[in-house]
C-alpha cells in the first residue's frame, strides 16, 4: 500500500453518460429509486424480536422497539394470568 496511490480526479478519464427514460407501468409512470433495500430491514428485525419473545407471550406491535419498551411488554405479559 505504500507504493500504490489511489487515482484522483486528474487521473480519471472523462466519463460520458446518457439517460434513457422509460416510464413505469403505473398511473403517472413513477418508478422506485432503490428504496426497496431499506424497507425489509425493520420488519426482519421486529420478526426476530417477536420470535425470540414468543415463549414469553410477547408481541412487539409498535415502533421504536427500544429496550425499555420491550422490557415493559415483558413485564405486562408476566403480570397477566395465562
Amino acid at each position: 500500500f505504500v507504493d500504490y496511490l489511489l487515482p484522483t480526479a486528474t487521473e480519471v478519464p472523462p466519463i460520458e453518460y446518457g439517460h434513457v427514460e422509460v416510464p413505469g407501468p403505473g398511473v403517472g409512470g413513477y418508478k422506485g429509486a432503490g428504496e426497496g433495500g431499506a424497507i425489509g430491514s425493520t420488519p426482519a428485525v421486529i420478526n426476530a424480536i417477536n420470535d425470540a419473545l414468543a415463549p414469553l407471550g410477547v408481541t412487539v406491535t409498535r415502533l421504536p422497539a427500544t429496550p425499555a419498551a420491550i422490557a415493559a411488554l415483558i413485564e405486562e405479559a408476566s403480570a397477566e394470568p395465562r
